[in-house]
């Protein structure tokens, strides 16, 4: 499972970094030698979503902090029929840090090791017209006044594969700590051998059991070990966190891809929420599951405590907590 390999280019340039695309973006300038990839998850045509992409060298550098202009255009639906008529207004992407990466907040566009920035751009909220495959061109200035753009296509659903918001959440019987013959290893793919596993506390809870409850939840599905972006860790680690500084305000889980990672083998939880008709499985994605059982937020690939602790710090204190 896992994202698809990107073709030629990215695929040397970020090594076991790869994300699910329909082709690599066209390199910018060969000074600059900047390519880009849209790594949403799911976009689906007249459904608001959050437009995310990656920018990178192939030296493995990360084009990072700041702003990028995104134009697109619509490039048909796959068939041989000439495409028809379809615009989207511009749009402006602003940098998401991966969890533990300077924000850089005020900084322009930067070309950094992974050590010292990583993460995508993003738009949001962004809404397509028209299903089928669109190329996105983004483009900026770096600090030394060096411009650059890259290109990369992406195609746009005409219905959801994945639990979309507003939907009523899978009531999912994941396992937990305490489930008679579940390894730690199933429950989290960084408690392999005597590793103990990182955040129990995300591990005592079923998805059925909070919405039954009537308790909102913040849900990541994840496989920190295996996971082809290396986001994994670090948005598990986010989740984490919050669940300390929240407790009172939600549920926290985590919810292993893998029951087996030799065997292919998916957690039941994980392939009831994100396994597609065409097979596919793509990690991370965060959910907010409100008290009445509805999906209130959706994030995939990056997601940000910026955007997460309002929405938990907006929740009401539960009963009982």
């Amino acid at each position: 499972m896992g994202a698809r390999s990107l073709p030629g280019l990215i695929l040397i340039a970020v090594a076991a970094c790869s994300w699910g695309g329909i082709g690599a973006g066209s390199s910018a300038p060969a000074d600059l030698g900047i390519v880009a990839e849209v790594v949403s998850y799911q976009l689906v045509a007249h459904q608001a979503g959050r437009l995310l992409v990656a920018l990178l060298t192939p030296d493995n550098r990360w084009l990072s902090f700041g702003e990028v202009g995104l134009r697109f255009s619509y490039l048909g639906d796959g068939s041989s029929a000439p495409p028809a008529p379809a615009t989207h207004p511009p749009a402006t992407a602003a940098f998401l840090a991966i969890p533990g990466t300077p924000e850089g907040t005020g900084r322009t566009p930067t070309l950094t090791l992974p050590a010292d920035g990583r993460g995508v751009y993003g738009a949001e909220p962004i809404t397509f017209d028209t299903a089928g495959y669109w190329m996105a061109s983004a483009s900026g200035t770096l600090g030394d006044g060096s411009l650059f753009t890259a290109e990369a296509a992406f195609n746009v659903l005409d219905h959801s594969e994945i639990p979309a918001v507003g939907m009523s959440a899978p009531r999912s019987e994941n396992a937990v700590l305490g489930d008679p013959g579940v390894l730690a290893s199933a429950l989290d793919s960084r408690a392999a051998g005597d590793q103990p596993i990182p955040d129990p506390e995300l591990h005592r809870t079923s998805i059925a059991s909070v919405i039954a409850r009537g308790r909102p939840a913040l849900v990541v599905f994840s496989t920190p070990v295996y996971c082809v972006s290396r986001f994994c860790g670090p948005v598990t680690d986010l989740i984490a966190e919050l669940a300390a500084a929240y407790a009172d305000r939600a549920e926290f889980i985590h919810v292993e891809i893998y029951r087996d990672f030799e065997s292919g083998i998916v957690n039941p939880a994980a392939a009831d929420w994100l396994l597609t008709h065409s097979g596919e499985l793509r990690e991370p994605w965060t959910f907010l599951i409100g008290a009445d059982g509805r999906i209130g937020g959706s994030w995939d690939t990056v997601v940000t405590r910026s955007e997460l602790e309002p929405l938990l710090a907006a929740l009401p204190p539960m009963q009982g907590s």
